[in-house]
This record gives structure tokens, C-alpha cells and sequence, in this order.
């Protein structure tokens, strides 16, 4: 069955486009066809794209798909998903028909936090736009908040420290909400992709490229591992 994942927040800058590109990679390397659909109009998920194709980067085992209307997005989805194991949506940063679109067609939704005020806010707003589609779907549709960017100085601030009591709270009223337990820690290569550079997975196996690989597979192994726990699961039981 193919795995379905968006990556949502209202947040610009919150890291939703690096986190789609670097599931992506680490699908591919385990042999999964990956589709990306950049739903954003900011385009910075195409906008990538373009640069790998510019330096003769374009990541193996992975498309590209852009679809900014609801109606193409559904097409897209019906058409393609027997054609790839996952499939995973850069969604747009503004509540809309296309975001609720984007959320009926996942199974899980990725919200990236950093350690700021409007961030935690974004990842409240995001909980409850996912828990408006479950409500009419009936489905239960995991949202897994990943922490990224993370510095020794940003963990001693308060915005950090309150994160995962937020998300718990979130969880304790009702919401599908469940903080991962791998953080991103801010590193150059991950900006570096972002240049046109590939995948994470591309680039030159350093120390600190080891160590953000050793990252991003716990990140991953985590969003499968919610994926089985939730297959099925209605709201109602």
C-alpha cells in the first residue's frame, strides 16, 4: 500500500520543504518509488528540482509533480498512486480547500517546529485542521511534530522546553497529535541540498553527513512505524 505523507504548517520557514525532500531520500534508498507533489505556490519544492537538474543532480527513484489546484491534486493522487510505494505532499502554508484536499489523501501529517512562539502556534493550527477532515473522514490521521534546527542554544530556551508538554496537551484533548522522538539538529547539509545538491543520501558520506543520515533514518523509521500503528484506525474505533 502506498505510503501517503504531507508536510504542513502555516509557518514559513519552519522547515516543511527540507523535511519532504529529506523522507524522499531515505525512501529511495531503501528501494521505494517516491513521488513529490509541491502543492506550495512558493514552489520551493520545484524550485529545488530545478536546481538538481541545472547540476546533474536529479535524485534517482524519485518525480516530481507540481499541482496547486484541488481538482489536480485529486486527479494526481488517483492516477499515480499505484505507480509509487509513497507519495508525499509539500502542502501550501494558508488553510484552504486545497489543504483539506491534501489532508483527506494522507496518512500522516508532518509539522516541523523549531523553538519559536509562532511555530508552536502553527503546529496548534495545523492539529486542528487535521482534526476537522478526520472528523468528516472518520480516520484517524496521525500528525507527527518534528522538531528541526535544533541548537545547544536553542534547547536552553522556553519555547523549547515547552514544546512537548504542548504537543501532550494537544494529545490529551483529543487530538492525533504525537511528538517524534528524533530531532534535526541544525547542520550545513541539510541547507547544502537545498542548493541543488541532491538528496541528503547524494552528498559526499563526511562525519556530519553521516551523523545527519543516522538522523533522518530514526525520523523515518518513526513515521513508518506510526503509519502501522494507525493503518485502519477509525475514529470511533
Amino acid at each position: 500500500m502506498t505510503l501517503r505523507i504531507s508536510s504542513v504548517s502555516g509557518k514559513g520557514g519552519a522547515g516543511k520543504t527540507t523535511a519532504v525532500i529529506l523522507t524522499a531520500g531515505e525512501l529511495a534508498l531503501k528501494n521505494r518509488r517516491v513521488l513529490l507533489i509541491d502543492a506550495d505556490p512558493r514552489q520551493n519544492l520545484a524550485e529545488w528540482w530545478k536546481r538538481c537538474e541545472a547540476k546533474d543532480n536529479v535524485p534517482a527513484s524519485i518525480s516530481l509533480a507540481t499541482a496547486l489546484r484541488q481538482n489536480n491534486i485529486e486527479k494526481l493522487m488517483a492516477s499515480q498512486e499505484d505507480n509509487y510505494d509513497a507519495i508525499l505532499i509539500d502542502a501550501p502554508g494558508v488553510d484552504s480547500v486545497v489543504m483539506d484536499t491534501i489532508i483527506d489523501h494522507s496518512d500522516i501529517v508532518i509539522t516541523p517546529i523549531q523553538p519559536a512562539q509562532d511555530e508552536i502556534k502553527a503546529v496548534g493550527e495545523a492539529a486542528e485542521a487535521i482534526a476537522t477532515r478526520t472528523d468528516v473522514l472518520d480516520r484517524s490521521i496521525p500528525q507527527a511534530v518534528l522538531r528541526t534546527r535544533i541548537t545547544i542554544v536553542n534547547r536552553h530556551l522556553e519555547e523549547y522546553r515547552i514544546i512537548r508538554p504542548f504537543v501532550q496537551n494537544l494529545s490529551e484533548h483529543g487530538y492525533n497529535s504525537v511528538l517524534l522522538d528524533t530531532e534535526l539538529i541544525e547542520r550545513n547539509c541539510y541547507r547544502e541540498i537545498r542548493s541543488g545538491l541532491g538528496t541528503l543520501q547524494m552528498l559526499e558520506p563526511s562525519e556530519p553527513v553521516l551523523k545527519a543520515r543516522a538522523e533522518v533514518n530514526a525520523f523515518v523509521e518513526e513515521l513508518e512505524q506510526l503509519k502501522k500503528e494507525h493503518r485502519g484506525e477509525t475514529i470511533n474505533g
